[in-house]
């Protein structure tokens, strides 16, 4: 079936169609784009801090907002995009021209028109720009790539299916995933390819943005996929928010502007890189070698192959300009020997220096003897440079976006503190900052989402400024995983503060910029399995030094505690798991010579007031500890030798009169929280003291 093209429409009639919802926007001619700060990525050490201690220093969580989620069926699923028909290569037509810039805002639904620069401008601007190679190399000439030939002969006449994706350049070209939906309101998702162009704008073909083979119009929705390998794993997602392309395509349907744009709303381009741009005439094109990465996901007639989730690579050179503006190769037809669905878009690229440079885009294909490239054009890089990517991609207000949560280690025992942990501060604007305090919490999430309702802990703070389009590593104070978290896949990330930036709707890490963990939950004893009703504290002892259990493997949780055991808890619960007493000399209690276990825990005990022996000179050392003796002792412990408590009123537990011993300790134990009792009503003073209710009444008493 021959491609029919409207008529060129008068701009007089084209402006008296859409103004009444549309904006007519002035362009000129932009200077290059501001480029990310040269060298590597600057490192920068956060170190924790408690705002609510100071009172100069209480700003408000940021607001978070959860990116919205992919709601398209399974991309393995879902079909190519058509390609336009272009196949006549003999159709008579006139080239109406680009026609004008032309974006649409998903979120108004409004369609806004740009004027062509004036040819002066086009002929002052330089032949290619922009580009940057991402997070990890930088923005230096002195990081030096690999040569994509090097791995393919430069002869455009068979495909390479790519490994490591997350490499640069392939981790710049990505998947899209497209929602249009029909004047009935149908809905109907499309595949096509694509390449980052800069932080948060993707270049693709017009035809993958606006159908005009169905009348769909624009895309609804568009998923941005970089490095996709049948999961979004390397880098997670972008999702649309405005697309871009050009009147002669979106309005004549001519192949020689099949030119989209995408603008998406996380700053992926700042962690893949981004391409340059190139744009020059055909006999320029023609002498370059050109490289092209792409997803395949057009049936060709081999099981597996086309599925739309690998990433083939070819290089070579254009044949021939069959057009205004199209480049063309000669194929022979065959799986990776044309140009096939889901191809759509892709970039077409060439090498020079450190940069590479997208100097025209996969547009159609007869699937057998000609693969077709729009090639860039300077109206369209004018477009883009001077009004899609400077306003409405990155804007001028300075404005940071965490992303990239990781650590060291992401499978962690509960307890345990986390390695390496960091994340990225990006600013993706021609906005900076000057030197300033900047502010974010750490969480613990059940889910990607991180939110203020998920567990906090840490809040850290770093002091740093901030270039346009430049990303800092923030090394983070490591935090501690609470002992009580349970087995499972759990989420950290940061918030940043309201005030940071001037824009709060963006302050959270979600989704993939998240950092996944796997928890197992810390069980030290065998004998205390993570269901024992006094597991959390006997682990709190063990994480404060207090305890390694009654032998190698073993809390013992059911024996009693017998003095000397009680003073080396109690001596460990105030001073800390490190402590260490001055050795016994066995001259305090007659029945506690320098031999006997537990001599210098029990002496220091005596010397800190706290205990005063059990009678006649002796310490009893051996007695076992009932809980009336354990209210008086972690009493003392807590608030000091000279410590008295209330008088005991004999109204708290029903087996403690007013006059019983140790009754104003207990009364005053219960009303400090530390004990409940032990059950219906009672204290059970003369009761022992098991080792699993010694741990309990320390970590209530020292806060453990």
């Amino acid at each position: 079936m021959k491609m029919s093209y409207r008529p060129p429409q008068q701009k007089g009639k084209l402006f008296a169609g859409i103004v009444g919802s549309s904006l007519i926007l002035t362009t000129s001619l932009a200077a290059e784009l501001p480029a990310p700060p040269p060298g590597a990525t600057p490192v920068v050490q956060a170190e924790e801090n408690d705002l609510f201690a100071d009172a100069g220093h209480s700003p408000v969580v940021g607001e978070d907002k959860a990116i919205p989620k992919p709601n398209h069926p399974p991309i393995d699923e879902i079909p190519s995009m058509p390609m336009p028909d272009d196949s006549d290569v003999s159709r008579v037509f006139i080239d109406t021209g680009p026609g004008q810039p032309v974006y649409f805002d998903q979120r108004t639904e409004k369609e806004t028109l740009g004027n062509l620069p004036g040819k002066k401008q086009l002929d002052a601007m330089p032949d290619h720009g922009g580009g940057y190679q991402g997070a990890d190399v930088g923005n230096s000439t002195n990081n030096p790539v690999a040569d994509e030939r090097d791995i393919l002969p430069a002869t455009f006449n068979t495909k390479l299916r790519i490994g490591n994706y997350i490499s640069d350049p392939w981790r710049k070209n990505v998947k899209l995933v497209m929602h249009f939906q029909d004047s009935h309101g149908t809905n109907y998702y499309r595949s096509c390819s694509g390449a980052m162009r800069d932080a948060e704008v993707v270049q693709t073909a017009g035809h993958c943005v606006y159908n005009r083979s169905h009348n769909w119009g624009w895309a609804k929705e568009v998923w941005v996929y970089p490095a996709y390998d049948g999961d979004w794993d390397a880098f997670g997602y972008g999702k649309s928010e405005k697309l871009a392309s050009l009147t002669g395509w979106t309005d004549e349907g001519n192949t020689n502007y099949d030119m989209g744009a995408v603008v998406i709303s996380r700053a992926v381009g700042m962690l893949t890189g981004w391409f340059g741009w190139f744009s020059a005439g055909c006999s320029t094109d023609l002498g370059k070698t050109w490289n092209n990465a792409s997803y395949p996901a057009e049936d060709c007639g081999q099981p597996g192959l086309h599925n739309g989730r690998d990433l083939y690579y070819w290089s070579g050179t254009f044949d021939s300009c069959p057009d205004t503006n199209l480049r063309q190769i000669d194929t022979t037809g065959g799986c990776f020997d044309a140009l096939w669905g889901g191809e759509s878009g892709s970039a077409a690229y060439f090498k020079y220096n450190n940069g590479r440079y997208i100097g025209a885009v996969a547009s159609t294909s007869n699937r057998s003897t000609i693969a077709r490239y729009a090639a860039i054009t300077q109206t369209w890089v004018s477009f883009l440079n001077n009004t899609i990517i400077p306003n409405d991609a990155r804007g001028s207000t300075f404005d940071i976006q965490p992303l990239h949560t990781r650590l060291d280690e992401v499978n962690i025992t509960s307890g345990d503190t986390t390695t390496g942990l960091k994340h990225t501060a990006s600013n993706p604007t021609n906005g900076t900052s000057a030197s300033a305090a900047r502010y974010f919490k750490v969480y613990l999430s059940t889910n990607d989402n991180i939110s203020t309702a998920d567990t906090l802990l840490s809040t850290q703070v770093y002091t740093r400024a901030f270039a346009a389009m430049q990303n800092v590593t923030i090394n983070m104070t490591d935090v501690k995983i609470p002992l009580e978290t349970q087995t499972g896949n759990y989420w950290l990330g940061v918030i940043y503060n309201n005030g940071t930036d001037g824009n709060d709707s963006n302050n959270d890490t979600d989704e993939w910029d998240a950092a996944r963990i796997h928890v197992t939950q810390r069980q030290t004893f065998d004998d205390v399995p993570t269901d024992f009703w006094a597991w959390l504290e006997i682990e709190k002892l063990v994480a404060n030094g207090i305890t390694s259990g009654c032998d190698a493997h073993n809390y013992c949780p059911g024996s009693p505690v017998n003095r000397a055991q009680m003073a080396v808890f109690l001596e460990r619960g105030m001073h800390g798991g490190s402590y260490t007493p001055p050795p016994a000399t066995g001259s305090v209690f007659h029945d506690v010579s320098v031999d006997t276990w537990g001599a210098a825990w029990i002496e220091q005990l005596a010397d800190d007031g706290i205990t005063g022996g059990c009678g006649n000179g002796n310490y009893c050392p051996n007695g076992i500890v009932s809980r009336a003796q354990m209210a008086v002792f972690l009493l003392r412990a807590k608030h000091g030798a000279s410590y008295v408590p209330p008088a005991a009123t004999g109204t708290i537990f029903n087996d403690v009169p007013a006059n019983a011993w140790g009754a104003a300790w207990i009364e005053q134990l219960a009303s400090e929280g530390i004990t409940g009792g032990c059950g219906g009503g009672n204290y059970c003073p003369n009761a022992n003291v098991n080792r699993d209710q010694m741990a309990v009444f320390l970590t209530r008493t020292f806060n453990l």
